[in-house]
């Protein structure tokens, strides 16, 4: 066994800067050739530990902006105005993009990965409930009427 920290998320083992015991074959022949992993020595494993501190205060900077979002978006209520045709299907669509355009005006300012559509795009008029997660347990609803 050899204690390596990882460089990247590999599924079924772990996240990036993880330190954790493998098979040393594994290690030597797979994780560390394919810079997926380093030998967890006390200088990286230090250096591991700084660069661990450093995302977590970007991280709790990047929460309290978002906790901001949220208490913006729970008052907003989008209008998409679509010309339709004439099966009540609309001409074109409304996706990720546009949502994030339309926030924009609020200044709001998010990442499209953020937003969630449940087909990917939205083809028909009514009222619709836009998903927007930031992190796991931080997330909020927008409202959309496409009419």
């Amino acid at each position: 066994m050899i204690k390596i920290i990882l460089k990247k998320n590999i599924e079924n083992l772990g996240y990036k800067y993880d330190v954790l015991y493998v098979k040393s074959g594994y290690a030597l022949n797979y994780l560390i050739p394919n810079q997926y992993a380093i030998i967890a020595t006390k200088s990286e494993q230090k250096i591991n530990n700084e660069l661990l501190k450093q995302k977590k205060e970007k991280i709790n900077l990047l929460i309290n902006k978002y906790k901001k979002y949220i208490e913006l978006i729970k008052n907003i209520n989008i209008t998409f105005y679509i010309k339709k045709k004439n099966n009540d299907r609309i001409f074109g669509s409304i996706t990720k993009k546009e949502i994030k355009k339309k926030l924009e005006n609020y200044k709001i300012f998010i990442p499209k990965n953020k937003i969630y559509i449940k087909n990917k795009i939205i083809k028909h008029p009514g009222k619709y409930k836009i998903k927007i997660k930031f992190f796991k347990k931080l997330e909020t609803f927008l409202n959309i009427t496409i009419l």
